[in-house]
């Protein structure tokens, strides 16, 4: 069951910036990535943030106080045709209610296909229990390839075009030795033009986790 919820906290985590989702916010409107390339794309990126939701995106067990995620970071191998795999590893530590805790590095596997273009772009996440083979609406909104991507998802599609409220997830990516060029305000800009929900949180980066085969 702990597992089943790491896993999903690591697939969809979960300074403060409070944003809330606008009333009517058709994901086909939102301005994407133009003439995306998806070899370009391939490599290693670290997760420098991303929106915590204000309501908890699943219930937790009784016994345990809260799940927190660091040091992400995700392996993309695409192909000409943008399909390919992204392999993601982060540190989880699990707190209990009876003051206990532990921490350790937990693996997700995803299968992808980003088209060129970027629009529309669908991930199928391939992970055991509950979220096994979920389908994701993802979009890469912004990305100079070398330095820092911006990446949107949403788990549920409403019939109106717009995102379910509390399912929509915004990412910024960051390489491992560029120098970070993404401002604050940069970055509630595009909370605000995909009508993100929650706040946004920075992630650290590290060594920890690193992935078994060395690939980067």
């Amino acid at each position: 069951m702990i597992r089943s919820l790491v896993i999903l906290y690591l697939s969809a985590l979960g300074f403060l910036l409070p944003v809330l989702a606008q009333g009517t916010c058709v994901i086909n409107d939102f301005e994407v990535q133009t003439n995306f390339v998806p070899e370009q794309f391939s490599g290693l990126w670290h997760l420098a943030g991303y929106n915590r939701m204000m309501r908890p995106v699943t219930r937790l067990p009784p016994r345990i106080a809260k799940i927190t995620t660091r040091y992400v970071k995700s392996l993309y191998a695409l192909g000409e045709d943008g399909r390919g795999t992204i392999r993601s590893t982060g540190q989880v530590t699990v707190t209990l209610r009876d003051g206990h805790n532990f921490t350790r590095c937990e693996d997700v596997d995803f299968s992808t296909h980003m088209e060129q273009g970027s629009r529309p772009v669908m991930d199928l996440i391939q992970t055991t229990g509950r979220r096994q083979g979920a389908l994701t609406r993802s979009h890469i909104v912004e990305t100079d390839y070398a330095n820092y991507a911006v990446r949107y998802t949403c788990e549920h599609e409403l019939p109106n075009g717009a995102c379910a409220p509390n399912k929509d997830h915004l990412w910024i990516l960051r390489k491992d030795s560029a120098q970070f060029s993404l401002t604050d305000s940069q970055i509630r800009g595009f909370m605000e033009k995909l009508c993100i929900s929650g706040a946004y949180i920075e992630s650290p980066m590290g060594p920890q986790c690193p992935f078994e085969d060395n690939q980067k």
